[in-house]
Protein backbone atom coordinates (compact mmCIF):
# COMPACT_ATOMS: atom_id res chain seq x y z
CA UNK A 1 0.00 0.00 0.00
CA UNK A 2 1.07 3.20 -1.17
CA UNK A 3 1.91 6.17 2.43
CA UNK A 4 -0.63 7.93 3.66
CA UNK A 5 -0.62 11.54 5.34
CA UNK A 6 -2.09 11.37 8.70
CA UNK A 7 -1.04 14.79 9.47
CA UNK A 8 1.04 17.84 9.48
CA UNK A 9 4.07 16.25 10.16
CA UNK A 10 3.47 12.53 9.91
CA UNK A 11 2.80 9.57 7.46
CA UNK A 12 1.79 6.32 7.22
CA UNK A 13 1.54 2.92 5.50
CA UNK A 14 0.32 -0.53 5.71
CA UNK A 15 2.27 -3.43 4.93
CA UNK A 16 -0.23 -6.56 5.37
CA UNK A 17 -0.07 -7.30 9.26
CA UNK A 18 2.70 -4.49 9.87
CA UNK A 19 2.14 -0.89 10.60
CA UNK A 20 4.51 1.86 9.76
CA UNK A 21 4.68 5.28 10.92
CA UNK A 22 6.73 7.80 9.91
CA UNK A 23 7.27 11.29 11.88
CA UNK A 24 9.25 14.27 11.00
CA UNK A 25 11.69 15.73 13.61
CA UNK A 26 12.24 18.88 13.19
CA UNK A 27 14.56 19.90 14.82
CA UNK A 28 16.50 16.41 14.90
CA UNK A 29 15.79 14.60 18.29
CA UNK A 30 17.34 12.59 20.00
CA UNK A 31 16.03 9.52 22.31
CA UNK A 32 15.64 11.89 24.86
CA UNK A 33 13.29 14.12 23.35
CA UNK A 34 11.00 10.99 21.99
CA UNK A 35 8.00 9.46 23.83
CA UNK A 36 5.94 6.62 22.55
CA UNK A 37 3.60 4.83 24.44
CA UNK A 38 1.86 1.78 22.84
CA UNK A 39 -1.42 -0.01 23.73
CA UNK A 40 -3.23 -2.83 22.65
CA UNK A 41 -6.03 0.10 21.05
CA UNK A 42 -4.09 3.22 21.00
CA UNK A 43 -0.62 5.07 19.99
CA UNK A 44 0.46 8.58 21.97
CA UNK A 45 4.04 9.48 20.18
CA UNK A 46 5.44 12.96 21.15
CA UNK A 47 8.60 14.86 19.74
CA UNK A 48 10.66 17.73 21.72
CA UNK A 49 7.25 17.49 24.37
CA UNK A 50 4.78 18.09 21.41
CA UNK A 51 2.29 15.41 21.21
CA UNK A 52 1.99 14.43 17.42
CA UNK A 53 -0.07 11.47 17.72
CA UNK A 54 -2.45 10.55 20.60
CA UNK A 55 -5.26 8.49 19.68
CA UNK A 56 -7.55 5.30 19.34
CA UNK A 57 -5.86 3.15 16.67
CA UNK A 58 -8.26 1.32 13.84
CA UNK A 59 -7.43 -1.80 14.70
CA UNK A 60 -5.94 -3.75 17.59
CA UNK A 61 -2.05 -4.27 18.35
CA UNK A 62 0.81 -6.88 19.77
CA UNK A 63 2.44 -4.27 22.36
CA UNK A 64 4.77 -6.77 22.42
CA UNK A 65 6.06 -6.33 18.97
CA UNK A 66 5.28 -2.80 18.56
CA UNK A 67 8.71 -0.91 18.50
CA UNK A 68 10.10 2.38 17.25
CA UNK A 69 13.59 4.08 16.66
CA UNK A 70 15.03 7.30 15.20
CA UNK A 71 16.27 7.54 11.89
CA UNK A 72 20.65 7.86 11.17
CA UNK A 73 20.11 11.72 10.84
CA UNK A 74 17.59 12.13 13.78
CA UNK A 75 15.10 13.67 11.77
CA UNK A 76 12.86 11.49 11.92
CA UNK A 77 10.68 8.98 14.27
CA UNK A 78 9.85 5.52 13.00
CA UNK A 79 7.49 3.56 14.39
CA UNK A 80 6.35 -0.33 13.65
CA UNK A 81 3.39 -1.70 14.81
CA UNK A 82 2.23 -5.06 14.65
CA UNK A 83 -1.57 -6.29 14.37
CA UNK A 84 -2.75 -9.14 16.60
CA UNK A 85 -1.81 -12.82 15.45
CA UNK A 86 -3.78 -13.52 12.52
CA UNK A 87 -4.37 -10.41 11.72
CA UNK A 88 -4.13 -8.87 8.13
CA UNK A 89 -7.17 -5.98 7.51
CA UNK A 90 -6.87 -3.29 5.76
CA UNK A 91 -7.05 -0.29 8.14
CA UNK A 92 -8.99 2.77 6.72
CA UNK A 93 -6.87 5.27 8.22
CA UNK A 94 -4.36 5.10 11.25
CA UNK A 95 -6.71 6.62 14.08
CA UNK A 96 -10.06 5.25 14.47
Amino acid sequence: DSEKSGGESWFWQQKGEEIHVRIVCNPPATKKDISVKFKASSLAASVHGVTIIDGSLAGKVEVDECTWCLSADKSELQIMLTQVAGRTDAWPALLA
